[in-house]
């Protein structure tokens, strides 16, 4: 399947990508960015969408960033930039998925995910802005060190959003 384009990104795809729809597993979350939103707007997606499973999903993708996060920490300590800035551009997308997924919704475009955040009633303070310097210095310390509050504080209102759903 073709890229739609408003999934198209320099961080993520280009004109020229596509992706196979031909079968989902759980790993593509974490493998293929975006798969399952991109699925949906092109009426392609599974009967098991992530964005209503989300205590399958949002424990998978905090597990895999968890993994990365060290992978980043030696590399910013090591001060390579270029690395770093290559292993953050995956965790990017987690955090976007993870973002949308929790309020109960795709991802709907990368090229405005700020003006759909807006509306999130699950999402930490400020997240527009601090997202929005991460994707435009990705390689920087800052950027990471941002990124790493993004996930914690997301990760706490997931929690805190599954817990008053069980009251």
């Amino acid at each position: 399947m073709k890229i739609p384009e408003t999934f198209i990104h320099p961080h993520f795809y280009s004109n020229h990508d596509s992706i196979s729809i031909k079968a989902y597993r759980l790993k593509d979350i974490i493998e293929i960015p975006f798969k399952y939103d991109i699925a949906y707007y092109q009426g392609a997606a599974p009967h098991q969408l992530p964005w209503e499973q989300t205590s399958d999903t949002i424990p998978l993708i905090l597990a895999s960033w968890k993994e990365k996060e060290t992978i980043l920490n030696s590399l910013h300590e090591d001060r390579n930039r270029k690395e770093a800035r290559k292993q953050i551009i995956p965790c990017i997308a987690w955090f976007l998925q993870l973002l949308f997924w929790m309020n109960e919704q795709p991802v709907r475009s990368l090229t405005d995910w700020n003006r759909d955040a807006v509306y999130l009633k699950w999402k930490p303070v400020n997240v527009e802005e601090r997202l929005e310097f991460v994707f435009k210095k990705p390689g920087l310390y800052h950027a990471f060190i941002q990124l790493q509050q993004l996930f914690t504080e997301s990760a706490k209102l997931f929690y805190k959003m599954k817990a008053l759903e069980k009251k």
